[in-house]
C-alpha cells in the first residue's frame, strides 16, 4: 500500500468514527430538545469511547504525515494537490469533523440555556426559603447558606 493509499484509508477510518460521533451528537440534541436529560449519561459514555478512538486514529494519521514532513495544513494541501483520492478522503474528514463541531456547539448552547433556567429556579427557591425563616434576635433576616460556588473558582 502506498503512502497516499494509507493516508486515504486512515482518513476514511477517521471519517467513519466522526460519522458515529455526529450520530451520537444528533441523538444528544434530540434528548436535550425533548428535555430527556436523564438519558444523557449513557450517551456520554458512548461519546467518550468514540472520541478516544478518534484521538487514536488521528494520532496514526498525524504520525504518517510527520514522517512525510507534513506538519501544517498549508503543507498538507500542497502534498494533496496531485493526489485526488487522498484529497477527497481528507475533505470528507474535514467536512464530518466540521459537522460534529457545529452540532456540539449547538448542544452546548442548549446545555447553557438549561443551566440558566436551573439557576433561575434555584434563586427563586432561595428567595422563598429566606422569606419563611423569620427574624433573628436583632430583628434581621438570617442569611441562607447556599453552598454556591462559581464555576472555575475551585
Amino acid at each position: 500500500m502506498s503512502v497516499m493509499e494509507e493516508f486515504a484509508a486512515l482518513c476514511r477510518a477517521e471519517t467513519d468514527l466522526a460519522t458515529r460521533l455526529v450520530a451520537l451528537l444528533e441523538q444528544e440534541q434530540q434528548w436535550l430538545i425533548q428535555r430527556q436529560e436523564n438519558k444523557l449519561e449513557a450517551l456520554a459514555d458512548e461519546k467518550s469511547a468514540v472520541l478516544d478512538q478518534l484521538a487514536q486514529q488521528s494520532a496514526l494519521r498525524g504520525k504518517l504525515l510527520v514522517g512525510l514532513g507534513v506538519q501544517d495544513k498549508d503543507t498538507l494541501y500542497i502534498w494533496l494537490a496531485d493526489k485526488p483520492e487522498a484529497c477527497q478522503a481528507w475533505l470528507a474528514l474535514e467536512d464530518m469533523v466540521g459537522r460534529a463541531q457545529g452540532i456540539n456547539q449547538l448542544n452546548g448552547g442548549f446545555v447553557s440555556e438549561r443551566l440558566t433556567e436551573v439557576e433561575g429556579a434555584l434563586t427563586s427557591l432561595r428567595a422563598a426559603a429566606v422569606s419563611t425563616l423569620g427574624y433573628d434576635r436583632e430583628g434581621n433576616r438570617p442569611d441562607v447558606v447556599t453552598g454556591r460556588r462559581l464555576l472555575g473558582s475551585a
